[in-house]
């Protein structure tokens, strides 16, 4: 799967580009084509049954304001198609087909971007319920926004009316290529060069003896892999989205790696995922009598579901258990209000944000709880072999993260492509070359473009 995310976005950028010149002012046919012929030679399955959900989607949203409760079979029927993907390895193994060897194959199983299809769809439905959006014009028109590439790979999450009135004005022009082009080489530079480095790292780390507190070094190393890895894929969709003249939303505040409460990051990650949760389940849910006198109990139940959304297992219960129960602590001691005005204070914020988001991180790594434990109540023990490993890749690491932290200091609340078209000419070039030099020197192309989110 690793390959996956590059080969076939090239692909899905020539297929798209070639069908806008027969759909020149429908645009939004292209794309939909593209991302038809991408997933269909790719990845067949995930095709098969998007297309199956857009089709119910598409019934159900059409219906919904009648007196039956299509709104409740709707949902329903998507968060359990969710849950049984998810539920997949527990139910898979109890099959008997002649055909063993077909069941083997890992990427028969593989659906990629299935939770960002359900919850599309589920918002769909709900804010044409609420009186928000009307039922699509076509179903083909909701297809696209179901099952659009770029957004099934990574995200964001975005609402039907957002995305369905940029597919109408869909167009490619200099400005928007030039603008894809710099979130592409951006994404890249921090996938191959920060991401892959860091995955290196904790992969080093996770097979050496380390134990006791010095395991909290994994969890920091995996947080950092995560944003970059992340991150570097939402700037590379965001990219491809741009050739077409389409904006996708942000999904992190810039230098978010440096909060200095839970408060403050929680803002800022996978922003458009807490935004879904805070639209579709909190504020639907605080409505009733029950939860209205329970807010922070609702809170906490809704960064439960946040965690089980990565995963149904008592592991990522627990890391949504402890996320909630950290909100609430800071939300009873004001931490969120302290004015972080001085350098010591926004040093001693940052060092207790990253301490705990290392600890928690760790949930993700081991395969339960009790392999946890096992590492952590020992005695601390660091392999200094480690250091001598890696200290080459650490070095990179630094010094790549030093840049990127630059370039995000000096390109305040501006996204990477726009700060370069504001600069002046000379300096954009100079960039340019740094990055490119950077990818082709530091870059690490082993595992092929990384995305540890399309796990989920």
């Amino acid at each position: 799967m690793a390959q996956i995310g590059l080969f076939s976005s090239i692909a899905f950028i020539l297929v798209t580009i070639s069908f806008s010149f027969i759909f020149r002012k429908q645009a939004w046919k292209a794309l939909l084509i593209g991302s038809v012929l991408t997933l269909g030679f790719f990845m067949p399955l995930t095709l098969v049954l998007f297309l199956i959900g857009s089709g119910i989607t598409y019934l159900i949203g059409n219906k919904i304001q009648s007196s039956f409760p299509w709104i409740g079979m709707g949902i329903g029927f998507l968060i359990g198609a969710l849950i049984a993907y998810k539920l997949r390895e527990s139910w898979i193994n109890h099959i008997s087909l002649p055909l063993e060897n077909f069941w083997e194959k890992p990427d028969i199983w593989q659906v990629m971007g299935l939770s960002f299809f359900v919850f599309n769809a589920i918002s769909y439905l709900m804010d044409i319920k609420r009186g928000f959006v009307s039922p699509a014009e076509s179903f083909l028109k909701l297809t696209l926004y179901l099952i659009y590439f770029p957004t099934l790979h990574a995200g964001p999450l975005h609402r039907f009316k957002y995305l369905n009135s940029q597919f109408e004005q869909a167009k490619i022009t200099e400005k928007s290529f030039n603008h894809g082009m710099r979130l592409i080489l951006w994404g890249l530079f921090k996938n191959f060069v920060l991401a892959q480095r860091l995955n290196q790292l904790l992969i080093s780390l996770k097979g050496s003896e380390i134990a006791g507190w010095w395991t909290l070094l994994i969890g920091f190393v995996f947080f950092f892999y995560i944003y970059f890895s992340f991150s570097s894929f939402i700037d590379f969709f965001q990219g491809v989205s741009e050739i077409f003249n389409i904006r996708l939303k942000d999904n992190f505040q810039k230098r978010i790696y440096f909060s200095t409460n839970r408060h403050e990051f929680w803002k800022g990650w996978h922003i458009t995922l807490n935004e879904w949760f805070r639209d579709y389940f909190f504020y639907w849910q605080i409505k009733f009598k029950f939860w209205r006198n329970k807010p922070y109990l609702l809170l906490l139940l809704t960064y439960m579901l946040i965690g089980l959304w990565h995963g149904i297992s008592w592991q990522y219960l627990l890391w949504g258990l402890l996320n909630g129960a950290w909100i609430l602590l800071e939300k009873v001691w004001s931490v969120h209000k302290i004015r972080q005005d001085g350098i010591l204070k926004q040093c001693l914020g940052i060092f207790y944000q990253i301490f705990g988001c290392s600890f928690i991180a760790l949930v993700f790594i081991y395969p339960s709880l009790g392999d946890l434990w096992d590492k952590i109540h020992v005695t601390s023990y660091f392999p200094h072999e480690i250091w001598l490993i890696q200290r080459r890749n650490i070095f990179v690491v630094f010094m790549m993260f030093l840049l990127v932290d630059f370039y995000h200091l000096w390109s305040k609340e501006e996204r990477i492509d726009v700060f370069l078209e504001r600069i002046s000419p000379w300096k954009r070039r100079l960039i340019y070359v740094q990055l490119v030099l950077s990818l082709f020197i530091f870059g690490d192309f082993s595992g092929g473009l990384n995305n540890y989110y399309l796990a989920f």
